[in-house]
């Protein structure tokens, strides 16, 4: 079944997998960026732990679902903090909602991903994230950021991820 986060100015804005294995249901996300699980998350609210951080989902009912996937980041994040609502009493319906949820990230004036470029990695102790005006790297839970132009986010492009930076 697929679920679609909402978010209060967008509307529905991220979709999830749940996956039904053996009498239970796990949340399965491949699309959030350097705040992946990596592990399929169970609904139950255990604690999924990967080389990510911790992770688990807990049944809260709110204006944008009855699930939170809640994390704490390795070398990050202390506390639990939340990641995303979802609702799993509004599954989609049909594909054509996939092009909605996409429309509303690629086209909405509020959302955050149609602005600028924006690229991120996991890597074996931390992650990187590039935009075209910097460059951040997490190492054993120390940021490192640097400042950069137009050319040098064409070589790290590159360097890091494989590509030229003019693909969009």
């Amino acid at each position: 079944m697929l679920s679609i986060e909402s978010s209060a100015k967008l509307g529905r804005t991220h979709v999830a997998l749940l996956l039904q294995h053996e009498g239970q249901t796990y949340l399965v996300d491949t699309g959030f960026g350097g705040n992946l699980p990596l592990k399929p998350v169970p609904l139950n609210g255990n604690i999924t732990s990967s080389s990510n951080g911790e992770f688990r989902v807990k049944a809260i009912e709110s204006d944008y679902g009855d699930y939170i996937l809640e994390m704490k980041l390795k070398y990050k994040d202390a506390n639990w903090k939340i990641g995303y609502a979802f609702d799993t009493k509004r599954p989609l319906e049909n594909l054509s909602e996939l092009n909605e949820v996409q429309g509303i990230i690629v086209e909405h004036t509020e959302s955050r991903f149609n602005k600028t470029p924006l690229i991120t990695k996991l890597t074996r102790d931390g992650n990187i994230t590039l935009t075209d005006t910097s460059f951040t790297q997490w190492i054993n839970g120390e940021s490192k950021k640097e400042q950069i132009d137009n050319v040098k986010f064409k070589e790290l492009a590159k360097q890091h991820f494989g590509f030229g930076g003019n693909e969009q």
